[in-house]
């Protein structure tokens, strides 16, 4: 009859019981674990007082694997390899981050917002994930390490969390836009005239940050055709481009296209929306590629 147990189980003592099973020698898997066999058998012991069966028949030479040990080796390799892969999996989300943006963010300042981070931290990696505004919130509180997201006057982000802590990082807008040959083809924009209207769904961020401050006058004063609703900013924008329409677009994500003369704003026309660019962050967070990272941002 085994001892009593002595000491919590250890993680070499199940690969010490692979090697003797792959070896069937201990004086080899002593060997092949870099250890004396003195201390070798030692830990064979110690894990048979753990699990409290013999696994060795020591009275035969050579020792021989008692028929309890044969049949554990399946489970045991098992367990050693989800012990590594827990350890690996923390050792990957330690050097992850985990973004949740707007749509729009995640094409207008991700990608420079992931140069900057890997310019200082190489190592990291990082997970995007875009959604709507009010998506954006519940996945950051979930699963996100940081929110990148817009708010403005008329829908201001207010999380009742008091652990959450945020940094503004400027300004985007939401301008009229569009194409060149679409802006020749109608002509001057004058009051009564139609206007095909690319827009967001209703009850999306941008469509009600619109509805608040720009389209009352224009539905008053033009005749709006709408062409398509699309919640996706990037889809809006090569619509504009292909001259379906008039659409309102961030300037962050078109400032090209307005360089270049490809778009032309009809803010002055038709109004636009001030944005504040928000970064959220939990200030409970333990990563610290996380609070790095946040710190970092807020610096540029």
């Amino acid at each position: 009859m085994l001892g009593a147990v002595r000491s919590p189980m250890e993680l070499k003592w199940l690969e010490d019981l692979l090697a003797l099973l792959e070896e069937k020698s201990i004086t080899r898997a002593a060997e092949r674990r870099h250890v004396t066999q003195p201390a070798y058998s030692r830990r064979v012991k110690q894990l048979e007082e753990w699990l409290g069966v013999e696994l060795v028949n020591r009275a035969t030479k050579p020792v021989n694997i008692r028929p309890i040990g044969l049949a554990m080796e399946a489970d045991v390799r098992d367990l050693v390899n989800r012990f590594y892969a827990l350890r690996n999996k923390a050792h990957e989300n330690q050097n992850k981050i985990t973004f949740i943006a707007q749509h729009t963010l995640s094409v207008s300042r991700i990608p420079q917002i992931i140069r900057n981070i890997n310019t200082l931290s190489p190592k990291t990696s990082f997970r995007v994930m875009p959604a709507n505004n009010n998506d954006c919130q519940n996945l950051f509180l979930k699963e996100g390490d940081l929110l990148l997201c817009y708010q403005n006057s008329s829908q201001p982000i207010n999380f009742t969390q008091a652990s959450i802590v945020k940094i503004k990082l400027g300004n985007d807008y939401l301008l009229p836009v569009v194409s060149k040959e679409l802006a020749i083809k109608m002509g001057p924009i004058k009051a009564g005239m139609r206007l095909p209207i690319l827009m967001y769904p209703k009850g999306g961020f941008l469509a009600e940050s619109l509805a608040h401050m720009c389209l009352p006058p224009i539905f008053r004063d033009y005749r709006v055709e709408l062409v398509c609703e699309s919640a996706f900013s990037a889809s809006l924008k090569e619509m504009v481009l292909g001259s379906m329409g008039i659409a309102w677009l961030a300037k962050d994500l078109i400032q090209t296209e307005l360089e270049s003369g490809a778009l032309m704003s009809l803010e002055d026309l038709l109004g636009s929306v001030v944005l504040d660019v928000l970064l959220f962050c939990k200030e409970d967070e333990t990563n610290d590629q996380v609070t790095n990272a946040f710190n970092t941002i807020g610096s540029f």
